[in-house]
């Protein structure tokens, strides 16, 4: 029960609140939610906002997964991709397998039981330097007519189109290193790969960087993002296919002014892909690269000689920097971009601040948190050290399920407002946090901005506390179907809170 003080404070909280007087946007497109989950990702849902924003948050940084030093490995070990093998109970990360300046490049393959504990199975499959004592799972291929050619970039996924036949159960796209284009490859087992065709499926791009592809299930197609130079910017494009064999160009993505590559911040990969809890949604994480040339900043980057070492192969190589940002559409076409950096090289004196480093892995997964009271959690994968020494790291970073960014209040109350909005279910459910002393209340009205009887803020169960799905209730009222198909109007009072993500329940 809660106390007396605890009481006054609530009380207070909603006196200060009915002072903020937000209306709704009338008019405005009314959003078909069904009960898919909509995270707060962007401005796709909001309305209005006062006192409040909305808030990207950084993953936390956690173990070195690996560190890719095998003579057949080395610092250009990039461009990793990750899936999950149900039938071995196996995640499986692959990655270009190569050292900068070296002729010969494969990808190599990780496997992890858990997502956290990673090592290098040996496959068995490609001779390097007279043994097969190894992990690369694809080399040099030989194409008719005699020639023959490495994978540049090679990013697996499981095909969950029904009609995918059992052979191709697994596919992946890659680029060759000498005959460009995007080449197709199939699997059954993500260990045993084969060219689908005999020479490129698609050749209207640059892809010099990592190339993706995947089953949507909302457009049921095969989308491809790939890279292309616009007036010398490095830039995302995207073609579509029924079969993975012949590909339909759509052109370039598409941002708001003053989003999207720039100049000075141009796009490497794309790392594009449906979110697995809220799959309308198509979430990236490009790598922005900047070079602001050499400055007196520059000398005072971590390692110094090395980077002086980098700028003889190449000035950029010394002076460019990169992190990452996300991205988000659902179309697969518009695009929005984070409105701040997701991920920051950080107070490091090394590993962390070269051209190159602060990749994401294409593919987030979930996976237990080593915390033993704590719920599961979502982990990335980003690459260190690259350029520099002979090897690079791959770490692994966490984030909240959902936990990518969120409307967020202060100390100051805040009111965020939805767009007229329509569900199907019973329950309303969001993932949330307040600090001890934060407070959140939920408000649902009319399209008109015309609370609805019973759903009051004053009679909303107050919220504190830390969950992911957390079921709002009205004086112990769990049942919104009643308003199931209706035009309607969420507003949360925030104060001291975050909330992350949202979904009616059937």
């Amino acid at each position: 029960m809660l106390n007396l003080k605890r009481i006054f404070c609530i009380a207070l909280s909603i006196l200060f609140f009915s002072i903020l007087n937000l209306g709704t946007v009338q008019g405005a497109e009314t959003l078909n939610l069904g009960d898919q989950r909509e995270l707060f990702i962007d401005d796709y849902l909001i309305a209005s906002m006062e006192h409040a924003c909305l808030r990207v948050h950084e993953p936390k940084r956690e173990n070195v997964i690996a560190v890719l030093d095998q003579p057949w490995e080395g610092n250009g070990c990039g461009y990793q991709a990750i899936l999950y093998d149900e039938e071995a109970k196996l995640f499986r990360l692959y990655y270009k397998s190569w050292k900068v300046g070296n002729p010969t490049l494969q990808i190599g393959m990780l496997t992890s039981a858990d997502g956290i504990h990673w090592e290098r199975p040996n496959v068995g499959l490609w001779e390097y330097e007279g043994s097969k004592e190894n992990n690369i799972v694809l080399g040099k291929l030989e194409w008719p007519g005699g020639n023959s050619d490495s994978c540049h970039d090679f990013s697996p996924w499981r095909d969950t189109n029904p009609n995918a036949s059992p052979d191709a159960k697994y596919k992946a796209t890659g680029s060759g290193m000498s005959c460009k284009g995007v080449w197709a490859y199939k699997s059954p087992d993500g260990i045993h790969w084969t060219p689908m065709h005999d020479g490129p499926v698609f050749t209207s791009g640059h892809f010099d960087s990592q190339n993706i592809s995947f089953w949507s299930e909302t457009e049921q197609k095969y989308v491809l993002y790939y890279r292309v130079f616009v007036d010398g910017v490095r830039s995302i494009f995207r073609a579509v296919s029924d079969d993975y064999i012949h590909w339909t160009d759509e052109g370039q993505i598409q941002f708001p002014e003053g989003e999207g590559p720039q100049e000075r911040t141009q796009f490497y990969v794309n790392q594009i892909r449906p979110y697995y809890r809220a799959t309308q949604l198509y979430l990236g994480f490009p790598a922005r690269y900047c070079d602001n040339g050499l400055t007196e900043s520059t000398k005072l980057l971590p390692q110094w000689e090395e980077r002086q070492a980098r700028m003889g192969l190449a000035p950029r190589y010394g002076t460019a920097v990169t992190d990452t940002i996300f991205i988000t559409s659902r179309d697969g076409m518009n695009f929005r971009q984070g409105n701040d950096v997701f991920l920051r090289p950080g107070l490091r004196t090394q590993d962390n601040w070269a051209y190159g480093d602060n990749y994401i892995a294409w593919n987030l997964i979930e996976t237990d948190s080593p915390e033993m009271d704590s719920p599961r959690e979502l982990s990335l994968f980003s690459i260190e050290s690259f350029f520099t020494g002979d090897s690079i790291k791959l770490r692994r970073y966490s984030l909240r399920i959902d936990g990518f960014s969120s409307i967020h209040a202060n100390h100051e109350p805040g009111i965020v407002v939805t767009k007229p909005l329509t569900f199907s279910g019973k329950e309303l459910t969001i993932n949330y946090r307040t600090s001890a002393a934060g407070l959140l209340f939920v408000e649902i009205c009319d399209d008109a901005g015309e609370v609805i009887p019973g759903f009051e803020k004053e009679n909303c169960d107050v919220l504190y506390g830390d969950s992911l799905d957390r079921i709002v209730s009205w004086k112990g009222n769990k049942d919104v179907s009643s308003l199931a198909g209706h035009s309607i109007v969420l507003k949360f009072y925030l104060q001291e809170a975050d909330v992350y993500s949202l979904k009616f329940n059937q």
